[in-house]
């Protein structure tokens, strides 16, 4: 895997570090390796402008969370972009996503945030965001100001759950998942909690910009196979699931009320 950070971004810098000094260890002057794992410095000044075409298994970008509101938060989530491309990528184009080993960050996130005490909010986000690439590809942020950037219990818990995922070879079901808003609370409980992984997340307030264009990208982007289709009961309305239901009959895919 190809592991990206900036050292001018501290949320991403600050992880980075964390992991050179304790397994990172050698320096190839390009960049840092541990076992066939490369860790590299691309010094950009805002973390939506990394270089991304790697011949590569997967990139993980550690990188920063912003929000209007001040939400202390820890997040994984693969970008992409349902309709329009308002921050980078190509619009109404997904990423490939791995959805094993996003969960693992997540459980990572999670056991850190217990662990440290640390007390912030951890969460899978939707879809969203650029840049567009041909590896599988995720981003492991610290959210969502100034004050949490800096914070470096969280650099540890960052750094802790990417090296977690780096060492586990665990597989779970894949799902595209749809509902609910940003943060995804019923998907991210459903990773820490259950033995599935959300793949592609929906939320409600894009579903009527879904067609069989970016339904398609939804199934079969993905570094697994897709199992099928999970819609929220509560956090979509009827009309919603009738545009999902609609196109997973014209696709062949099976949903499931969650």
């Amino acid at each position: 895997m190809h592991l990206l950070f900036s050292s001018k971004v501290p949320a991403s810098g600050n992880p980075a570090q964390v992991l050179i000094e304790n397994w990172f260890s050698e320096d190839t002057g390009e960049g840092w390796k541990y076992g066939k794992h490369l860790l590299l410095d691309t010094k950009v000044n805002g973390m939506l402008e990394i270089p991304y075409e790697f011949e590569t298994d997967c990139i993980v970008v550690l990188s920063t969370h912003r929000s209007e509101k001040e939400y202390p938060t820890l997040t994984v989530h693969v970008p992409g972009n349902w309709d329009k491309a308002e921050l980078g990528g190509v619009p109404r184009t997904l990423n490939t996503v791995w959805a094993s080993k996003m969960k693992e960050v997540l459980l990572g996130l999670d056991d850190g945030n217990r662990k440290y005490g640390l007390g912030w909010n951890v969460n899978m986000e939707v879809d969203h965001h650029g840049p567009t690439c041909s590896a599988p590809i995720m981003y492991v942020e610290i959210g969502s100001s100034e004050k949490e950037w800096v914070n470096l219990t969280a650099a540890k818990i960052v750094a802790e759950a990417v090296m977690r995922m780096l060492e586990s070879d665990a597989s779970f079901e894949t799902y595209f998942c749809i509902g609910g808003g940003h943060y995804s609370q019923e998907f991210t409980k459903m990773g820490l909690r259950e033995e599935r992984a959300a793949g592609h997340i929906l939320p409600k307030y894009h579903i009527e910009t879904l067609k069989m264009d970016t339904f398609k990208q939804a199934m079969e982007k993905s570094a697994e196979k897709t199992q099928g289709i999970l819609i929220e009961k509560k956090g979509t309305n009827r009309w919603q699931k009738d545009i999902v239901e609609a196109l997973a009959k014209e696709y062949g895919a099976e949903i499931e009320k969650y």
